[in-house]
């Protein structure tokens, strides 16, 4: 497994710039194709399923109104037969035997079922029918509305087992709608003997009718009632297949079925207070196909929208592809071997993405690495000229040493002691100026050249130059650029002495100070050079450097001392020049760097 990871860590590390971008887009392309894929079907099946739900929600209330007329004619069934009227002239109807009691009674009866009658037509009563031993009174006795002989016979007889109770018979519906009946009792008697039968007869196919044109949203909705598991009444044939087809038909649920290749969205739920499950079911095929239809929709806008995605994608990583390829052409063709400039392209000079800036760098740096060959090219050639005129003139330094020595010797034998000692500090200035010896000087040697300078200076000035020099013996091994005191020295001896008639006093002062590093003491060696005579002027050095002031022949040693320093030791080292007092003070501060230890080290 890891061998095969790391191979495919391998092919995928070597594919070109080209298939890697392709590889990425193509993997992007996939992920938001999925993801939308994915997306759409989920917000479908949501949108499906609110949908289902909403009218689920509708056909509920359905069923809810059907519970609640069922109910108000239960509650007006029991109004009728406790009312007054209805009791006092039942009474008088069973037992009078004047007819014109008789006939008040059968009027009175009449008017006051004709009364709620039309009370509760509204909650689809198609007619009552009140029975007693006598006679039989209907709401609508003009009608041809009368209960079938064989059912009436049937609801009389389970009036009588219900005993006052409301017994319902839901057998006829499909034909006749829903029968209610109940016995009236003599409500004064103590025995509540029955004194008739009271027969409601309740219009089903109006009820449903009403509820769906009430349910306007959905106008083809169809529906069946079944009780005892059977179907008692139905609007259309398909009920049938339906309910053999549900899972619970006495349930509260929703589902889609399939009936004869077509599609319903079938709900199904209690009456509540009866036996009896109420069905409503409407074609599902149009919200099918408009859910394909979108579905299709979504996919042919997915396809395109990728296809453009993929043709934008190969343009632009071509176009990616095709400058990449220039510059590794620039780069190829500018190879160790070939020196020339390879040729800038204009377009890339005002451009300001990556690869406008790769190109101009580029180029700048072939650019750079042509000029450092014709140089050192040149300086090779300078310098193997450089080494012919050194052995030409090797001879010469030799050739002044011994005329000096031959000078000094001269001077000691005609017992000219000044000349001598001048030739002889002369030659120690020559050698020292013409030594190699950088990595090593140390502040004994840079005292002994001051020394041999003042010496030869002395002859000149005679009583008019005074020079002390203070050093502690211990630090006389301490390392110190060459010539840093000799030219400070002289440039005292030229300011103090040369535009003044007077004694001028030279000092220098070596000492060792320590200062507080990041990590240890730092120990400072700091050399002062004062005289009198002469004053520097304030911020001279800074002058100097931005060519603000006149070197007038010393300034330029002064810059370079500084510079010196500060390239070898930073930039918190140098020289500072100041006035203290009647004396110009130039102040040599390096760290502190003993011969032997370095040596040692």
């Amino acid at each position: 497994m890891r061998q095969l990871r790391q191979r495919l860590l391998h092919y995928i590390v070597n594919l070109s710039l080209k298939r890697k971008l392709v590889c990425v887009v193509g993997i992007c392309i996939f992920l938001l194709s999925l993801s939308g894929l994915i997306g759409s079907l989920i917000l479908s099946k949501a949108y499906l399923r609110l949908l289902q739900e909403t009218v689920a929600s509708n056909l509920s209330y359905s069923s809810s109104i059907i519970s609640q007329t069922l109910d108000r004619i239960e509650d007006m069934t029991g109004s009728l037969l406790a009312d007054s009227v209805i009791q006092r002239n039942l009474v008088t109807a069973n037992d009078s035997e004047n007819p014109r009691e008789q006939t008040i009674a059968h009027q009175a009866l009449s008017q006051t079922v004709l009364d709620f009658y039309e009370q509760y037509k509204s909650s689809y009563v198609d007619y009552i029918t009140l029975s007693h031993s006598r006679n039989t009174i209907y709401s609508n006795y003009l009608s041809d509305k009368r209960t079938p002989e064989e059912i009436e016979e049937r609801l009389l007889a389970m009036a009588d087992e219900g005993e006052g109770r409301p017994v319902w018979l839901f057998q006829y519906a499909q034909t006749n709608g829903f029968y209610l009946t109940r016995q009236i009792r003599n409500a004064q008697s103590p025995y509540f003997s029955s004194l008739g039968t009271l027969i409601v007869s309740v219009d089903l196919d109006e009820m449903i009718s009403s509820r769906n044109q009430q349910e306007g949203a959905f106008p083809d909705t169809r529906y069946f009632i079944a009780s005892d598991g059977q179907i008692i009444y139905h609007t259309d044939d398909t009920a049938d297949g339906i309910f053999q087809k549900l899972d619970n038909a006495s349930g509260d649920s929703y589902e889609i079925l399939t009936v004869d290749g077509h599609k319903y969205f079938v709900y199904s739920t209690l009456i509540p207070g009866h036996s009896l499950t109420y069905t409503c079911y409407l074609s599902y095929d149009s919200i099918t196909y408009s859910a394909n239809i979108s579905w299709f929709v979504s996919m042919v806008v997915l396809f395109f929208t990728c296809l453009i995605a993929v043709v934008f994608s190969h343009y632009t990583i071509s176009s990616i592809d095709r400058h990449t390829n220039l510059l590794l052409k620039k780069m190829q063709a500018y190879n160790a071997e070939q020196i020339s400039l390879p040729q800038t392209d204009p377009v890339y000079a005002d451009r300001k993405d990556e690869f406008g800036l790769l190109n101009r760098q580029f180029d700048h740096m072939a650019e750079r690495i042509h000029n450092l060959i014709l140089d050192n090219y040149v300086n090779e050639l300078w310098k193997k000229d450089a080494q012919l005129k050194a052995l030409e003139k090797q001879i010469q330094p030799h050739f002044l040493y011994n005329t000096l020595e031959s000078i000094n010797w001269r001077a000691k034998s005609a017992g000219n002691q000044d000349i001598s000692s001048m030739v002889e500090s002369l030659g120690n200035l020559l050698r020292a100026s013409l030594s190699k010896d950088n990595g090593g000087w140390t502040l004994k040697k840079e005292l002994e050249i001051t020394d041999a300078y003042i010496t030869i200076q002395k002859y000149r000035f005679e009583e008019h130059l005074e020079y002390l020099s203070h050093c502690d013996p211990s630090l006389c091994s301490a390392l110190l650029p060459k010539f840093m005191i000799q030219p400070l020295v002289e440039n005292a001896v030229h300011y103090g002495l040369e535009e003044n008639t007077e004694v001028c006093h030279i000092e220098v002062n070596v000492r060792l100070t320590e200062t507080a590093g990041l990590e240890k003491q730092q120990e400072i060696l700091q050399i002062f050079v004062k005289n009198d005579g002469s004053a520097f002027e304030e911020g001279l050095l800074l002058k100097l450097k931005n060519h603000q002031a006149s070197a007038r022949g010393f300034g330029i040693g002064l810059v370079n001392i500084d510079e010196r320093i500060k390239l070898m030791f930073g930039g918190s080292y140098g020289l500072t020049l100041y006035n203290e007092g009647d004396l110009a003070v130039a102040q040599i501060t390096i760290p502190y760097l003993d011969k032997t230890e370095v040596n040692s080290c």
